[in-house]
């Protein structure tokens, strides 16, 4: 459950989700380690969604990735005016 921004430095509490921005995340875990020999059952793969909230000064300061389907971390924006100049 989503309680607060997702920015380490920010504790702004959730209150209301018109505030911020939501992020939703699917990770997709396949095993790593092949069994070798005849595979019998395929093996299902593993989706993980995930729900993160920026709070409305975070949201228009930076945005949220994902670091190698491990890590969600956020990322200060660029500015569309600085590179277009």
């Amino acid at each position: 459950m989503l309680s607060k921004c997702a920015n380490p430095s920010c504790s702004t509490p959730l209150v209301y989700l018109r505030e911020g921005k939501i992020f939703m995340m699917e990770h997709s875990q396949q095993p790593r380690v092949r069994p070798e020999g005849p595979v019998l059952v395929k093996p299902q793969s593993l989706h993980h969604v995930e729900h993160f909230w920026l709070c409305g000064p975070c949201s228009t300061e930076m945005t949220l990735i994902c670091d190698g389907g491990v890590k969600v971390m956020p990322k200060v924006k660029r500015l569309a005016r600085a590179v277009a100049s």
